[in-house]
């Protein structure tokens, strides 16, 4: 039954942090994500007007470029001389049907087609339909027409089906020389698919960034988050060891050298476990350890095979110092014998109040005979003592038992042993110490 709720404890610790971790990264990583596809939608549509701003500019500058070679070259104005069905473009004298050495050029170059419209009629073109003829002698889009020449502006389109293909085209007029009449058009144009193809290229870079730069800050989030909640779950280990009462259990150097607020909170548990051990261990009259203390200690030795030796001292006369002097005064001399007790037994073991005027003092791996001598020594300071109180200077004697451990008592039974000692130190004078190994 105790194994199963101490299970059942742990399981819950488990949910507990992982509630917790789970609250950490849904925190971060969620609006690192959001915060992700919003950068991404946004950076993609800026990259797709980008390309095909760039498309048009590009475009525009071939068009003026073409435009400014044919004038180079040939002198005059372009035109047209029609026989029945056929049409001879001319550039001033030169005849331009069938010249495309400089287009091919471009188109082969630069993948563009590019069209030369007399008015509304395509005249040159690298254009050509699925039998490898040349676009020749088809008409442009009438409203093209009227934005273009009538307008004579030059125009960018991003949706012109020719040849039952979708381009990107830009128009460009062609002015006679005395820039007064438009003569017809010169039009640029790069397939929808290409221009997608170069956005499409960007969009999945500018993914790919993306997803790097957001899994590399969710894995430091995700450390992070993990460094914190270990150090979390050790201070909750820290703290439940203090809840069960064990107050020996120490803080991870690792958590209480941070020296963030998780380092601090650490540090103030440490804090809490000593004020409870100085709480539950310690007297609260004299400051030396209490009765409760010395059991325990007394009680490990025995479970891990320590020797020791235990004297019981009780203060002589003590009821004296209450009913004359006062209770304040019997306080008085209770924490000035357990000063010069805790001082004395300090290089050998510790000194305890085991109650009212008694107290005990335990030696550590040491035997019976010389924590006789010890406890003479001790007694001798505690005669030299002087306690004042009031204006008035007291003596105190004391009376002691001491008596070494026996591996085949209890701990009980080897406090017994000096606690008979003690009684015969008083029945023979007070004021002494009785020291001999009690047989069992």
């Amino acid at each position: 039954m105790v194994m199963k709720k101490e299970k059942l404890e742990h399981i819950k610790e488990i949910r507990g942090a992982r509630s917790l971790y789970g609250s950490f990264l849904s925190v971060t990583l969620i609006p690192l994500v959001i915060f992700g596809i919003v950068v991404t939608i946004y950076s993609s549509l800026t990259l797709i007007r980008d390309v095909q701003t760039e498309a048009e500019n590009n475009l525009k500058n071939v068009s003026l470029t073409l435009s400014e070679a044919y004038n180079n070259m040939y002198d005059g104005d372009f035109n047209v001389v029609i026989y029945g069905d056929d049409i001879d473009f001319y550039k001033g004298d030169h005849k331009l049907n069938g010249e495309y050495d400089m287009l091919d050029t471009i188109h082969d170059s630069a993948g563009l087609d590019i069209s030369l419209f007399f008015y509304d009629t395509r005249l040159l073109t690298t254009i050509k339909d699925s039998e490898g003829n040349r676009y020749v002698g088809t008409g442009a889009n009438p409203a093209i027409v009227n934005d273009v020449v009538a307008n004579r502006e030059g125009r960018f389109y991003n949706n012109i089906v020719i040849n039952d293909e979708d381009y990107y085209v830009y128009y460009l007029p062609l002015m006679s020389n005395d820039q007064k009449t438009c003569l017809g058009m010169i039009g640029v144009a790069e397939t929808s698919a290409a221009v997608s193809g170069m956005a499409v290229k960007g969009v999945v870079r500018n993914m790919l960034i993306m997803l790097v730069a957001t899994l590399a800050t969710a894995l430091i989030i995700v450390h992070f988050t993990s460094g914190i909640i270990s150090v979390i779950k050790k201070i909750m280990r820290f703290t439940d060891d203090i809840a069960r009462g064990d107050l020996s259990t120490e803080l991870d150097p690792a958590v209480a050298g941070r020296s963030d607020e998780l380092g601090e909170m650490g540090r103030l548990v440490t804090k809490l476990r000593g004020s409870l051990r100085r709480l539950i261990e310690r007297d609260a009259l004299t400051g030396i350890f209490n009765r409760r203390y010395a059991v325990n200690r007394l009680t490990e030795y025995k479970m891990t095979g320590v020797r020791y030796s235990v004297s019981i001292g009780d203060i002589d006369f003590f009821k004296k110092f209450n009913d004359t002097y006062g209770h304040e005064c019997g306080d008085v001399v209770l924490k000035e014998v357990a000063r010069v007790l805790r001082e004395s037994l300090q290089p050998y073991g510790f000194a305890a109040r085991w109650g009212g005027e008694e107290f005990l003092l335990v030696f550590d791996n040491i035997e019976g005979e010389r924590a006789g001598e010890i406890t003479r020594e001790t007694l001798d300071n505690i005669r030299a003592m002087e306690v004042r109180h009031e204006d008035m200077v007291h003596k105190v004697t004391m009376s002691f038992g001491v008596t070494e451990s026996d591996k085949e008592r209890t701990m009980d039974e080897d406090v017994n042993a000096a606690d008979v000692l003690l009684y015969e130190a008083k029945e023979t004078g007070r004021n002494r110490v009785v020291s001999k190994k009690v047989e069992v």
